[in-house]
C-alpha cells in the first residue's frame, strides 16, 4: 500500500483560521505538503448561525454556501489543503447523556459525512487515512469510501476543558478503542490514553523554526514599544490555565517591569480584572500569528505562568519553542514534567522564586545563552515532527498488510 499516495481526511476541533495557532492546523498543513489533505472544521451549528452571523468566520462560509459549496483552498501556497467547511449543523451540546443524545449525535454526523463524501467524490477519492484532532463527537464515520487507517490525535486534557467534556470524555475513549493508533501531543496523555487502546504515540508540539528566524531582523510594534522598562511577554490564550494571583503580585512587587499579553482573552474563563487596574500591566489584544514574532522580539523575558493543575499537567505547550526559537530566555512554572528544557529555561516554584528568575534570566542574558535556546528550538520543528507522524503511518499501514 503507497502511503505517499493516500489521501487524509482530518477533522479537527479547531477551524483553520482560527483566533490562535493550533496543533491540529499546523499539522494538517505540514501533512499537506506531501499528501493531499481534506481539513474539516468543526461544524457550526444553527444556534452559531443566529447568534453570530456577522462574525468574519461565518460570513466567509456563508458566502460558500449559498452557492452550494461546502470547500476551498485557502492557501495559495498549498494548494493540497482542502478546507471542508459543512454547512450548520443542530445543536446537540445541551441535550443530557442518553439515548436521544446518541441519536441525534448520528444524525448529525451523517450529516457532516454526507457533505465531505460531495467533496471526495470530486476530487475522485475512493481511501483514504481519516484522523480525528480532538473533535470526538464528529468521530462516527459514516461514508461508503475504504477508510484505510483511523486515527485519533490527543492535544488536551478534553475533562478540563468545559464545554467539550460534556459529550467529549466518553466520545474520547470510543474514538480511542476504534482507532488503528492514537498519537497524544505529551507523555501524559500517552499515559491515560493508553488503557484505551495500546497503540499509543507521544508526538509533542513543535515549532516551525524558520518562519520565526526570519523575523529576528523584523521591527517590534509600536504598541510593544512604546510600554516602559523590562518587557515581560506571555503570548496565546489567556484563559484558566494562568495563575492570575501570582501574575498580580510580581507585578505590584516589580512595578518598574511591564507584563504584557499578546492574545484573545477568553471571557469566560478570564480571572485577570483585578490585573487591568495595574499601570505595569498591559493587554495588548490578538494578534495575526504572523505578528506573533515580532511582539516576541521586544520582549526581555518571555513567560508561561501557568497554574499546576490536572489540566496543565498534560499539556505540551507550542509557544515554548517559538520563544526559544526567538532566542528568548523563558521563565515557567513547573506545571508539567519539562526536564527536558532544564538547561534553557528557567523555572519557579511560588512568587518568590519567580521574580528572583526573572531577574538572573535579565541579569546573565548573553549571546551565547541566545544560541543554546535557538539550537534546542531548532531541534523541535514541525519537519521532525511531521516526520515521526509518517513513520508511525508507514508503520501501521506495514501491519494492515501483513494481517491481510
Amino acid at each position: 500500500m503507497n502511503f505517499e499516495n493516500l489521501p487524509i481526511v482530518f477533522q479537527g476541533l479547531p477551524r483553520w483560521d482560527g483566533p490562535y495557532a493550533s496543533t491540529s492546523v499546523t499539522v494538517a498543513k505540514k501533512l499537506s505538503e506531501n499528501h493531499q489533505v481534506f481539513y474539516i472544521d468543526h461544524p457550526f451549528t444553527l444556534k452559531d448561525k443566529l447568534g453570530s452571523k456577522d462574525s468574519p468566520q461565518l460570513m466567509e462560509r456563508t458566502a460558500l454556501w449559498a452557492d452550494d459549496l461546502y470547500y476551498q483552498t485557502p492557501y495559495p501556497e498549498l494548494p493540497n489543503f482542502i478546507n471542508v467547511c459543512p454547512k450548520p449543523v443542530l445543536p446537540i451540546n445541551f441535550l443530557p447523556k442518553g439515548f436521544i443524545y446518541q441519536k441525534f449525535c448520528n444524525y448529525v454526523n451523517q450529516q457532516v459525512w454526507k457533505q465531505i463524501d460531495d467533496v471526495l467524490d470530486k476530487y475522485g477519492v475512493e481511501e483514504f487515512i481519516y484522523v480525528n484532532s480532538f473533535d470526538p463527537v464528529y468521530s462516527r464515520i459514516y461514508t461508503s469510501k475504504r477508510v484505510i487507517l483511523n486515527v485519533y490525535h490527543c492535544v488536551d486534557l478534553i475533562s478540563g476543558e468545559k464545554y467539550i467534556a460534556k459529550h467529549g470524555v466518553e466520545a474520547e475513549k470510543s474514538a480511542c478503542n476504534k482507532a488503528d493508533f492514537v498519537i497524544c501531543t505529551s507523555r501524559p496523555l500517552k499515559k491515560k490514553l493508553y488503557k484505551f487502546n495500546e497503540n499509543c504515540y507521544a508526538v509533542e508540539n513543535a515549532v516551525d523554526y524558520e518562519f520565526f528566524q526570519k523575523s529576528l531582523d523584523a521591527e517590534v510594534p509600536e504598541d510593544l514599544a512604546m510600554i516602559p522598562g523590562k518587557k515581560l511577554v506571555y503570548t496565546g490564550n489567556i484563559g484558566l490555565r494562568l495563575d492570575y494571583q501570582l501574575i498580580k503580585e510580581a507585578a505590584e512587587n516589580m512595578p518598574d517591569y511591564s507584563f504584557v499579553f499578546i492574545g484573545p482573552i477568553n471571557q469566560r474563563e478570564f480571572r485577570g480584572q483585578e490585573l487591568k487596574k495595574l499601570p505595569n500591566v498591559h493587554f495588548l489584544g490578538q494578534k495575526a500569528f504572523e505578528d506573533i514574532p515580532a511582539y516576541i522580539k521586544g520582549a526581555d523575558v518571555c513567560l508561561i505562568p501557568f497554574r499546576r493543575t490536572e489540566l496543565t499537567k498534560h499539556i505540551y505547550p507550542l509557544k515554548i519553542n517559538e520563544y526559544l526559537a526567538m532566542g528568548k530566555p523563558v521563565i515557567t512554572s513547573d506545571f508539567t514534567d519539562l526536564s527536558e528544557f532544564g538547561n534553557v529555561t528557567y523555572r519557579y516554584l511560588g512568587i518568590r522564586q519567580f521574580t528572583s528568575q526573572i531577574e538572573k534570566a535579565i541579569e546573565e542574558d548573553s549571546e551565547v545563552k541566545i544560541a543554546d535556546r535557538k539550537v534546542f528550538a531548532a531541534k523541535n520543528t514541525w519537519d521532525h515532527r511531521i516526520c515521526n507522524w509518517e513513520a508511525i503511518f508507514k508503520n501501521a499501514l506495514k501491519n494492515k498488510e501483513v494481517l491481510i
